[in-house]
């Protein structure tokens, strides 16, 4: 199956997926850890060496000139001089990436069906924007004389099945951040997806503390997570603050 990190930039997405990617290999699993976020730095959040585990990145250039090309050589191939330069002028329009990526993640979620795959989204969530604009992306593959590949056939059925797709996701108890969550929350239902769980990342409320501006911090952090509990999400787990950054071997610590 497939387990996706989501929220905003900060929140610590990357973090929270390499742990149960991680951890999910340390059982025993085949484990594909991948992101769409083109800031995420994967490699140096995880230890080196896990054995079962893959990691890989949904590069958005990469993806682009692959399907420029593929569509180049099958649309193309029976145009002449004006009708094959009106084609490549075509895909040079943005949403040629878009509908690169978008394939791109389809296939990377078609993955799950052999194996774990932990996905670490875009701040954006531009990747999963797309998932409510299926249609327009076929119109598009219709245009370009393209075959919808049974990977984006699939994504939708796929991600709406609690069974196989869960997603977690991943905020810090402040306004913006549960705010833009939530918000978060309500685009994917549209679509008809329902996260799986809320993680709340770097809560003082599990820690003693005496330095009254983190007594203050602890305190004012309340308010937002009675909200993730009582408001919006049916599971919850919460993340304390670390004197460092958990990364490598440190990353357990997290579970």
């Amino acid at each position: 199956g497939v387990i996706l990190t989501m929220g905003k930039g900060g929140v610590g997405k990357t973090t929270v997926a390499a742990a149960v990617a991680v951890e999910l290999a340390r059982e025993g699993h085949d484990v594909l850890l991948t992101t769409t976020d083109p800031a995420a730095h994967l490699q140096a959040t995880i230890a080196k060496g896990v054995p079962n585990l893959r990691v890989e990145r949904i590069d958005p250039a990469a993806e682009t000139r692959a399907y420029a090309h593929r569509v180049l050589a099958a649309a193309g191939a029976g145009l002449d001089a004006p009708g094959r330069a009106l084609l490549e002028e075509d895909l040079r329009s943005p949403c040629t990436e878009e509908i690169a990526v978008f394939q791109a993640f389809a296939q990377v979620v078609q993955q799950g069906t052999a194996g774990f795959v932990v996905i670490d989204t875009a701040p954006t969530g531009h990747t999963l924007l797309l998932l409510d604009a299926t249609e327009s992306y076929h119109r598009e593959v219709a245009r370009t004389r393209g075959q919808v590949p049974e990977a984006v056939r699939e994504l939708l059925p796929r991600l709406r099945d609690p069974d196989f797709t869960r997603v977690l996701i991943v905020t810090l108890p402040e306004a913006t951040p549960v705010h833009e969550a939530a918000k978060l929350q309500s685009d994917l239902r549209r679509a008809g997806i329902e996260p799986f769980a809320w993680i709340v990342n770097q809560t003082l409320s599990a820690l003693a503390v005496t330095d009254p501006i983190l007594v203050a911090r602890q305190a004012g952090e309340q308010r937002y997570l009675r909200e993730v509990e009582q408001e919006h999400a049916s599971r919850v787990a919460s993340i304390p603050w670390f004197a460092r950054v958990p990364t490598g071997e440190r990353l357990s610590e997290l579970l």
